[in-house]
């Protein structure tokens, strides 16, 4: 086996994607694992503190579900690693407001791509329904405007 199978397969052990490679030790494997996961999760909390305020207690154990499945992105970093893990909790329960004022500033700059985030190279035109505040976020560029909206039925 090469050098570069065997850092494949150490890596795989580590995100919890393979076994355990021949002649580690299983303990350390596992601390290193959860070593590496805890610090995705932190990184990921402190680029979108949005999020992490919404899940509270729960943003840990969301995120490992989340990273169980889902490998880091090559570009973009905690923000693009963030951003996918918006989706997946956007997917089973309703954001705050606030996400979506995050959401809508992190898509303003970049763009999804397969490998994370990539900036994007013209302005971009975004809209967001902030229904706590009852109104629209609009965002072209770096500029962002509110647009209020009449309540009906009151």
């Amino acid at each position: 086996m090469t050098l570069a199978e065997q850092q494949a397969n150490l890596v795989a052990a580590l995100t919890g994607k393979g076994p355990l490679p021949p002649g580690f030790d299983a303990t350390r494997l596992r601390a290193a694992a959860a070593a590496l996961a805890f610090k995705r999760a932190r990184a990921v909390a402190q680029a979108w503190p949005s999020l992490h305020a919404m899940l509270g207690n729960d943003f840990r154990a969301c995120f490992a579900a989340y990273a169980a499945q889902a490998p880091i992105p090559q570009h973009g970093g905690p923000l693009a690693d963030g951003r996918a893990f918006v989706r997946y909790v956007a997917a089973r329960m309703p954001v705050t407001d606030e996400v979506k004022q995050q959401i809508l500033s992190v898509d303003l700059r970049y763009r999804q791509a397969s490998t994370g985030l990539l900036r994007r190279r013209w302005p971009q035109l975004r809209v967001a329904w902030l229904r706590g505040a009852h109104c629209l976020l609009m965002g072209l560029g770096d500029r962002r405007f509110r647009v209020p909206l009449p309540r009906l039925g009151r």
